[in-house]
């Protein structure tokens, strides 16, 4: 495949990916290639090859030869809450065991922020709060990620992310808890400059278990409605 036909393939990716995270198209709904080759005004060749790497990334699957959106179950939550443990949980040890004197000051920079924004979400909620720590968390984690210099660790945490978030519940539990989300990714910091990678493990997945247990709350709750 030449660079025009990759250049290609990435643009139908980008598009029908946007698409499934926007819920345009829905869980369970089919995906047909002919059709988004339409749509798109894209030639099924890159068509086909998006949806080869959409399906890796398990926002689509596969039945009986037929493709649709990924069905997201409570099942497919454990198990990639399970994951995130073990390597999010891994990565935040390494970091305190790793980590410089530079690395202490940017986390110490990024505790300041934390803590203004904690401050702030103590007032109540607002989607201008709720954007500014997706930055900083974003920004958390791609340092950690750094220190323990282990990127394929933020590829697999990316990939799983996306799937759970795109359950629009998800993004909700996130948004209930968001002043202690904060509190804790704090702790997570002080644990890391403090050097103690069994304790920044134990917060780590502490975190992701009530993460877990919130977003399967709301979904129980919204299947009593």
């Amino acid at each position: 495949m030449d660079d025009s036909s990759l250049k290609i393939c990435d643009i139908a990716y980008t598009r029908i990916r946007k698409k499934i995270l926007d819920f345009e198209y829905k869980p369970g709904e089919s995906i047909i290639e002919t059709t988004l080759s339409e749509n798109l005004g894209i030639s099924r060749t890159p068509i086909r090859e998006a949806l080869r790497r959409l399906e890796q990334e398990g926002l689509l699957e596969n039945k009986n030869g037929r493709k649709r959106v990924a069905i997201i179950t409570i099942s497919d939550l454990e198990q990639i809450f399970e994951l995130k443990i073990a390597i999010e949980g891994m990565v935040m040890k390494k970091c305190a065991e790793m980590r410089t004197e530079k690395d202490i000051a940017k986390l110490r920079k990024i505790i300041k922020t934390m803590t203004d924004l904690e401050i702030e979400a103590k007032h109540g909620f607002s989607k201008d709060l709720f954007n500014k720590w997706g930055e900083v968390n974003s920004s958390f984690h791609s340092l950690t990620y750094k220190i323990a210099n282990n990127a394929r660790a933020d590829a697999i945490i990316g990939n799983l992310n996306v799937q759970w978030h795109r359950w629009r519940v998800g993004i909700t539990a996130m948004e209930w808890r968001l002043e202690r989300n904060i509190r804790e990714h704090i702790q997570f910091c002080e644990a890391i400059i403090e050097g103690d990678g069994i304790k920044a493990f134990t917060l780590m997945e502490k975190h992701t278990r009530d993460l877990f247990n919130t977003v399967v709350n709301i979904i129980k709750t919204f299947s009593l409605d």
